[in-house]
């Protein structure tokens, strides 16, 4: 079967592509909640395609698709996938160096903000992440110093005025007092917030950045939103590996049409079991003594989980479980070892509609 002919039957479902160039080598592999929409519009003429996608569309010259019964269920084969095959135009997800730390330490008399491919070692300062976005990062770190005027070309505090403090970028910590005080409370600040000890940090900025829309000054009030969506993507980050760390054991069902439902077991970012359950006659009585006569079988051979930290690795997958867990696709609940002996009714709460 020709390419063409293997494109046009494509099922509409969700699912994994693995793209091969002619030696059969796996070249790319992606995943689409609509497999054959997805797949198509690589081979439609856009002016929207990046070069990177038009080299990829010149290699391709097979293509295997594997369907899932969920969207969720292919963003997490496709995680898998790429990192055993390491295909050559996933770079991104591929490469070490894509995930990021903000390290904060005291040089001198100021702290130094930096984005690291590397956690600091002992007690040093702080790291926070590891962060899968580079630009969330940067962006981040240029934001609050932006906003806050703390990009001083001349920490060296000697008393002389920078560059940027005639540019109105700098408070003038270069010329040392007050200035200095100033910028590293806000630095302070910055670590409560990530270390969710306080969101004063975020509260000031949002009351400034009302402020300054009430006052129509729209430059400066889209530059305090902009920090504020950067700070909150990293507060996110830090959730999920709060999330992650607490090796939560999780019963998590996504409806997939009127009489059928998935189930899914979940330790931490591994998907213990997964099955279909219902049909024609839909989640009735008898299916749910099925799912549960399964879970106390799974259940038995479930040890209790390692405390460990999450690697730079793992991150993605634990988003992954994260976002759709809070996406609104599906029920979910934590199964403590208080809740064994009534898992029964966890299972009626979970299937509830």
């Amino acid at each position: 079967m020709s390419l063409l002919e293997k494109i046009k039957e494509i099922p509409a479902t969700p699912g994994v592509y693995l793209m091969k160039d002619s030696a059969g080598q796996v070249i790319y592999v992606g995943k689409s909640k609509r497999l054959r929409q997805r797949v198509q519009s690589y081979f439609r003429e856009s002016a929207t395609h990046t070069n990177k996608v038009r080299k990829l569309v010149k290699h391709i010259y097979d293509l295997e698709i594997i369907e899932t019964d969920t969207e969720f269920e292919a963003l997490l084969l496709e995680w898998q996938l790429i990192q055993e095959i390491r295909p050559q135009y996933n770079r991104q997800m591929k490469t070490p160096e894509a995930f990021l730390y903000l390290t904060i330490r005291k040089v001198g008399k100021l702290y130094r903000l930096r984005p690291s491919t590397q956690p600091l070692r002992g007690g040093d300062g702080w790291s926070f992440g590891p962060y899968t976005s580079r630009k969330t990062v940067s962006f981040a770190i240029r934001g609050l110093k932006e906003v806050y005027k703390l990009d001083c070309s001349n920490p060296a505090i000697n008393g002389s005025p920078c560059l940027n403090y005639s540019l109105g970028l700098c408070r003038g910590i270069c010329l040392g007092g007050k200035a200095v005080r100033e910028y590293n409370a806000i630095v302070e600040q910055l670590i409560q917030l990530l270390n969710g000890e306080s969101a004063e940090l975020l509260e000031d900025m949002q009351r400034e950045m009302r402020q300054f829309a009430d006052d129509l000054d729209f430059e400066r009030a889209a530059r305090y939103r902009n920090c504020i969506q950067s700070l909150q993507a990293l507060l996110q980050k830090e959730d999920v590996m709060d999330f992650t760390e607490g090796n939560h054991l999780m019963l998590v069902a996504e409806r997939l049409d009127e009489h059928r439902v998935k189930c899914f077991m979940i330790r931490r970012t591994d998907v213990l079991f997964s099955e279909v359950y219902g049909g024609e006659n839909g989640i009735n009585e008898k299916v749910r003594r099925d799912i549960f006569s399964r879970l106390l079988r799974e259940l038995a051979d479930v040890g209790p989980a390692a405390k460990r930290g999450v690697s730079r690795f793992e991150i993605d997958k634990a988003q992954i479980i994260y976002s759709y867990l809070r996406s609104g696709k599906c029920r979910y609940k934590m199964i403590g070892s208080e809740d064994l002996d009534a898992l029964e009714s966890v299972i009626l709460e979970v299937f509830s509609k």
